[in-house]
């Protein structure tokens, strides 16, 4: 009798799974119906723009429709994420997710959206290391020098801006170093690169790719870069881990994610486009020109990598009050 009971169930279980599989099915082999827009946070001409242009124009060769990059810009990427957040979940509509998002709950107390559990994560992308640098004016060759000229207690630097990573990345060293080193914050790291070139600042910290030109010139002096090895576009410049701060892995990172209820199977199909993308030659031949480290791969380790993240950053948030 139990037997004859168990079968009826095992039955009815399998007749409901038979409903659900094909819709699920039909989800995905209808994906994507048109064109998908990828929103970046950001003006035209930054660095994300241009990873979201690069690896957009493969993964449309990958989908079969156009991947339209449209740049919203406005309060540190909140504008264009709680719109992300609100679109509707079926994979056409994909925000360029960064470390500005995942800090955003220690950052702002007022938001429209939820950083983390209003998204679906489908992969990283990339992430670009930062360097720090001092005006030649400075007269310093090492970081050791500029740790040095740091006790006098009169010196400045500029980032990109409050609550970057840059700016946080900078803020972390600092603390770990005792340094007295006065933040200026700019609008983006071109202001940066030109008032370090100028010596109105005496440090900086941005991006390796859009400060290299100013490096090979000798415009401005690479001390450090703030990844855990040295930057393969800088192999002369020590990282942060070699200089004694062990364990400590920060850059200007990205990656893909979709509103929280997008089918499991969209997601997965968006997450095999942008493996592929990632991968092509073409793809990692402008990674590397532009000192982009690809990192693309599961939809877990990008939602540990968010969490981790969020985890480093608040507590140095947190001591210099911040939040908005």
């Amino acid at each position: 009798m139990n037997t004859l009971i168990q079968r009826r169930q095992w039955l009815v279980g399998m007749m409901a799974a038979g409903v659900a599989w094909p819709h699920a099915t039909r989800a995905a082999a209808a994906f994507p119906a048109g064109p998908v827009t990828l929103v970046v946070p950001f003006s035209a001409g930054g660095q994300f723009d241009g990873i979201a242009r690069i690896v957009g124009k493969a993964m449309s060769a990958n989908l079969g429709q156009p991947v339209i990059v449209e740049n919203v810009g406005g309060a540190g990427g909140n504008v264009a994420a709680g719109r992300v957040a609100r679109a509707k979940p079926d994979g056409h509509t994909v925000l360029m997710y960064g470390g500005n998002i995942a800090v955003a709950r220690s950052l702002y107390k007022k938001l429209d959206y939820d950083p983390v559990e209003d998204f679906a994560p489908v992969s990283r992308v990339s992430i670009a290391p930062h360097v720090i640098m001092a005006s030649p004016k400075l007269g310093v060759k090492s970081f050791a020098d500029l740790r040095q000229r740091a006790k006098s207690g009169k010196l400045s630097y500029g980032s990109p801006g409050v609550g970057t990573s840059m700016h946080l990345a900078f803020e972390i060293v600092k603390d770990h170093y005792g340094l007295d080193i006065l933040h200026v914050p700019y609008r983006g790291g071109a202001n940066v690169m030109t008032d370090l070139v100028g010596g109105q600042i005496d440090a900086g910290i941005i991006a390796v790719g859009p400060a290299l030109e100013f490096i090979r010139s000798g415009k401005v002096v690479p001390l450090a870069v703030t990844s855990a090895r040295r930057s393969p576009a800088l192999p002369q410049v020590p990282s942060i881990d070699e200089l004694g701060m062990k364990d400590f892995d920060a850059g200007s990172w990205s990656g893909f994610a979709v509103p929280r209820k997008t089918p499991p199977d969209v997601v997965a199909r968006l997450n095999a486009a942008v493996r592929a993308a990632v991968d092509a030659p073409e793809v990692r031949r402008l990674f590397e020109e532009q000192s982009f480290l690809p990192l693309a791969g599961t939809p877990a380790e990008m939602q540990q990598f968010v969490a981790l993240e969020a985890r480093r950053y608040a507590p140095i948030i947190q001591k210099l009050n911040l939040a908005q």
